[in-house]
């Protein structure tokens, strides 16, 4: 998925040249799974954007059905930025859609909105070997964007109703919800994705988070996986991700 220098999907393409993070499963994943606010006027984020991926995704999804929503996507990065900034005017939902070069942590106090929906692809190495090249090393540990900025941060500008949601290895998500059941956060969704049938464990853990204070059920939980042992994509895969690969 990440070798070209562009990637294309059924109704809009990510050129993705020069940005820390291309287009990765992980991306796609989240603003398929992701609940869209149900109400018109509302306000999604993503923070870390990239190439805007989710954003754009999350525009698509939300175009459905209304008209007047709008999509901030925060990066700090600024060929990342300038690349989103391209994408998201060469997308059907350019007017809907805006960008923020700036570091979450700054943006937090500057924002004036809150939000119905926030989303996150975030760095998640917490202690490991650094990745030789400045950009990839920001956009994939968590130095300059620790779990616990980005949590604080979410509940700082999150709508009273609104959610949360993020995509984390298995490991680093244990370390997250503890850290977001510590600032308030409960969780709502948990979906475990497994690269294929059978594997023991799940290579990614989806989360949906809301704050404390919403009178909700138990957490529902799902299973998901990628492939199926003859590595042919799982219909269930399929599904999730239908409106947006051409391949589906």
């Amino acid at each position: 998925m990440a070798g070209n220098a562009y990637f294309e999907f059924k109704q809009f393409t990510v050129f993705q040249e020069n940005v820390s993070m291309r287009v990765n499963t992980d991306g796609v994943l989240l603003g398929a799974w992701c609940r869209m606010p149900e109400r018109s006027s509302a306000k999604i984020l993503d923070i870390g954007t990239g190439t805007g991926v989710i954003a754009l995704m999350a525009a698509q999804r939300m175009s459905s059905q209304f008209s007047d929503f709008e999509v901030g996507a925060v990066e700090s990065d600024c060929p990342s930025c300038i690349q989103a900034a391209k994408n998201f005017k060469a997308s059907p939902w350019k007017r809907n859609l805006k960008i923020f070069m700036t570091d979450f942590q700054q943006f937090v106090p500057c924002s004036q909105d809150k939000y119905d929906l926030i989303v996150s692809n975030p760095p998640y190495f917490v202690d490991s070997l650094k990745n030789p090249s400045i950009s990839k090393r920001l956009s994939r540990h968590t130095d300059n964007l620790p779990y616990e900025d980005i949590i604080a941060g979410a509940k700082e500008i999150l709508a009273p109703e609104g959610r949360f949601s993020v995509i984390l290895p298995y490991e680093e998500s244990k370390l997250f919800i503890s850290i977001a059941e510590e600032n308030g956060f409960s969780k709502s969704r948990i979906c475990r994705v497994f690269a294929k049938e059978g594997d023991e464990l799940p290579k990614r853990i989806m989360l949906e988070f809301s704050p404390l204070d919403i009178k909700k059920a138990e957490a529902s939980s799902e299973d998901l996986c990628i492939m199926e042992p003859n590595l042919e994509f799982t219909s269930a895969y399929k599904a999730l991700t239908g409106d947006f690969y051409l391949k589906f």
